[in-house]
C-alpha cells in the first residue's frame, strides 16, 4: 500500500523552516482555529479542504480519507494500530482525520486563513499518530510533512518542515508545532500541509486530530484609527470627524447616511468632516463610514487596504 497523509493551518514571510516543537510561551494564547473533526453524528465538513476521497470505509483505500471515532486494529491484515478514540479531551464519540495515504507527494490538506494580523506571531499545532504498526514492514515509509503558508496568488511565503512522524508500539499520539510570523500584510493566505512521502510501497499511513492556531503575541496597533463619535456644535472641542493615520498613502475616506448616499468624501488625511452637507447640519444619529488606503513599505503590490466602520453624530 501506498500512501500519504494531512494538516495544515497558518501564515508567514519567506524560506524553509525546521520546526523543533515551538510553541507559544508565557500565558494561554487566544485560540484562533480549533478543528476537532466534529462528533459522531455531526462531522466537519472538509468539501474542497483535502485533494483526498472521502469514504465512510472502517478501513480507507489508497487515495481515501475517513472521520471516524476510532481506527479498527485489524485493517489490512492488522498491519494498523487499534485506535479506540480520538484525541480531543472531554468530547463523546469525537472524530478524527484518517488518512491512506496515496502514491507520490503533494498536499494533504489546504485551509484559507483570513482575519489573521500582519506581524503577529502564532503557533500552528497538530496531534498526530503513525498507524502503521513496527516490525512488519522491511522498509516502513513515514508520513515527512511541510507546512506552507502561500499568498492567494500561490507564491510560497513561508515552508516549515515538521519531519517524519515515528512508529511507535503503542498508539501514542504526538504533538506537532511551531510558530510562525504573519507577514506585513496578510491580504489573503492559504495554509497548507504537504506530505513529502511519495514512494510506493508499504506505510504513510495516519490519524490527526486537534489541530490549533494559537495567536502568540498582540496585534500591531492600526496604522489608521477612526473614534466612535464626535460633536460638530461649535464649541471648539471634537467639532469634526478626525481620521489618525501613520505611514499612510493613497487615502480616501466616504460618509453616507443611513441610506447608503454619499454625503462627504476626501482623497487628503488633512480634510476633516464637519457633520454638514450641502450646506446644511446632518441629523443627529449613526453614519457609515468606507476607508481605502495604502501602508507605505506594508506591501510591494501596493494592494490597498479597505476599512468600514461607523460613527455617532451628536449635537
Amino acid at each position: 500500500m501506498t500512501r500519504p497523509l494531512l494538516l495544515a493551518w497558518l501564515v508567514i514571510s519567506g524560506a524553509t523552516l525546521a520546526s523543533q516543537a515551538q510553541s507559544c510561551m508565557g500565558g494561554p494564547p487566544e485560540l484562533t482555529v480549533d478543528e476537532t473533526f466534529g462528533q459522531v453524528g455531526s462531522p466537519s465538513s472538509l468539501s474542497n479542504r483535502t485533494r483526498y476521497q472521502f469514504t465512510t470505509l472502517t478501513c480507507p483505500l489508497d487515495g481515501q480519507y475517513a472521520l471516524a471515532d476510532h481506527v479498527d486494529g485489524t485493517c489490512y491484515d492488522n498491519l494498523w494500530h487499534a485506535v479506540p478514540q480520538d484525541h480531543t479531551p472531554g468530547d463523546s464519540r469525537g472524530l478524527m482525520m484518517i488518512v491512506n495515504g496515496s502514491q507520490g507527494a503533494g498536499e494533504v490538506y489546504t485551509q484559507p486563513a483570513t482575519g489573521l494580523c500582519s506581524q503577529t506571531t502564532y503557533e500552528f499545532s497538530l496531534w498526530g499518530i503513525n498507524l502503521l504498526r513496527p516490525g512488519i514492514c522491511t522498509n516502513p515509509l513515514l508520513p515527512n510533512l511541510t507546512l506552507r503558508v502561500e499568498a492567494a496568488d500561490g507564491t510560497v511565503l513561508q515552508s516549515i518542515d515538521f519531519g517524519s512522524i515515528p512508529q511507535s508500539r503503542t498508539p501514542s499520539w504526538q504533538r506537532f508545532s511551531t510558530l510562525f510570523t504573519t507577514p506585513n500584510s496578510t491580504q489573503g493566505v492559504v495554509i497548507k500541509l504537504i506530505n513529502n512521502q511519495g514512494d510506493d510501497g508499504c506505510g504513510n499511513d495516519m490519524a490527526i486530530d486537534d489541530v490549533q492556531v494559537r495567536q502568540c503575541t498582540s496585534c500591531p496597533p492600526s496604522p489608521v484609527f477612526v473614534p466612535d463619535a464626535f460633536t460638530p456644535n461649535n464649541d471648539g472641542t471634537n467639532d469634526v470627524l478626525r481620521v489618525f493615520t501613520t505611514n499612510v498613502a493613497s487615502f480616501t475616506m466616504t460618509v453616507f447616511d443611513r441610506w447608503g448616499s454619499p454625503l462627504f468624501y476626501t482623497n487628503t488625511t488633512d480634510r476633516f468632516w464637519d457633520g454638514m452637507h450641502s450646506g446644511q447640519p446632518c441629523e443627529p444619529g449613526s453614519y457609515s463610514w468606507l476607508l481605502s488606503y495604502q501602508q507605505v513599505g506594508a506591501d510591494p503590490n501596493n494592494t490597498p487596504i479597505v476599512q468600514r466602520g461607523q460613527v455617532m453624530l451628536t449635537r
